[in-house]
């Protein structure tokens, strides 16, 4: 096959030891990626140290432009370079922008608003509760979700827009062909089909500690807002949320309380000038004022309204009794309530439920999962 400008790029960036900043160098002098396979090492010295120029010399003679598109085409694999169309605008003129990415699946639809959500890894119940609210109401309200498919706050947010029907997208610190963590499996298969994973690393290479800081400032590039759900104030996301300021993106924070330590880094960026966002509502109304809605997605409030049951003839079902296991449900959130609490609740419903009645109740409801117990306190499994 003919080897065209795509290719020689894919060889320009697979180069050893010439990163990001020699690449701009280089194809800022007026080269193509052409020229510079062509050059030789005089040529190259004079624009890149000696070493760098002779490891591109040397680079040629052991790379193969058909056996390489190979590997790529049998993984499933794109390689995505400045000089393609297909390059995301947002990544183009950013602090420290990638060359090039590689990607599985899709890119975010740049006429579609997204919103980056990132937080702890070792999340509380109360942050794994608000990451699936945001998830799957930013996914209903047609916005797409992007984080780093970590553990805790990453994977959960994804993991309900994609429920809900949205699109996902994973940024992420090894090959995208890799899924890491491990454990997180189905959320990766998932967003292959509905979204898609991107990376600035070559498939087949393993994840490494140092990998994740520098994938930040794509998750945050690829967005429009940025929302911290949880997170300690000296931690991996406060990178994130550097890069977000330093890119002009807008930054969202989760309150949480004040003697939270998982909270601290939220509370304190709130109290730094970010925005609060306490509801999905919110967001979309940040995503408004910087004109990214603009007719894109579904309107959280009229999807809501399609959502609630229904009758045979398209009625709503008002008058439904609820059980009072229902009514329970409706009492008990994330934060934990004593169980005198749910029994004047329910009195104020109209359920006059003697205690060891309720008691009862409760532990069914534990034993199956619907609730937990704290103690003498109940709380709702997020």
């Amino acid at each position: 096959m003919e080897i065209s400008e795509k290719d020689y790029a894919y060889w320009l960036f697979n180069v050893p030891n010439v990163g990001n900043a020699s690449v701009d160098k280089l194809l800022c002098s007026g080269l193509s990626c052409r020229d510079v396979y062509q050059l030789g090492t005089g040529e190259l010295s004079k624009l890149l140290s000696r070493k760098k120029a002779e490891s591109i010399e040397r680079s040629r003679y052991s790379w193969d432009f058909d056996a390489e598109r190979k590997k790529l085409k049998d993984k499933g694999v794109r390689f995505v370079s400045r000089i393609d169309p297909e390059f995301p605008e947002k990544l183009k003129n950013i602090p420290n922008a990638p060359f090039a990415i590689y990607v599985k699946g899709d890119l975010p639809d740049p006429s579609i608003p997204s919103v980056s959500i990132v937080g702890a890894r070792m999340c509380s119940e109360y942050g794994r509760y608000m990451a699936r609210q945001f998830g799957r109401g930013l996914a209903l309200s047609g916005v797409q979700v992007i984080s780093g498919m970590a553990r805790g706050i990453d994977s959960i947010a994804q993991g309900a827009a994609l429920e809900a029907g949205g699109r996902s997208f994973g940024v992420l610190g090894c090959g995208v062909d890799i899924c890491y963590p491990p454990e997180n499996k189905t959320i990766y298969d998932a967003l292959l089909k509905n979204g898609g994973a991107v990376s600035e690393y070559p498939p087949g290479m393993e994840p490494m500690a140092n990998f994740f800081p520098m994938r930040n400032r794509i998750i945050s590039a690829l967005s429009d807002v940025l929302l911290v759900v949880e997170a300690r104030q000296k931690s991996g996301t406060q990178i994130t949320v550097d890069t977000a300021l330093e890119q002009g993106r807008e930054v969202l924070a989760v309150p949480g309380r004040v003697t939270d330590r998982l909270s601290d880094g939220c509370n304190y960026l709130i109290s730094q000038g970010a925005g609060v966002a306490t509801a999905v509502e919110d967001v979309l109304e940040r995503l408004r004022s910087i004109g990214c809605m603009n007719n894109c997605g579904r309107d959280l409030e009229e999807r809501s309204k399609k959502e609630l049951v229904c009758t045979p003839d398209n009625e709503l079902e008002v008058n439904k009794e609820l059980t009072i296991e229902e009514k329970i449900l409706e009492i008990i959130d994330i934060i934990p309530v004593s169980t005198s609490y749910i029994a004047e609740e329910l009195f104020k419903k109209g359920e006059r439920l003697s205690m060891p009645a309720l008691m009862t109740t409760l532990m069914d409801m534990t034993c199956c999962g619907k609730i937990a117990q704290n103690g003498a306190y109940y709380r709702r499994i997020a």
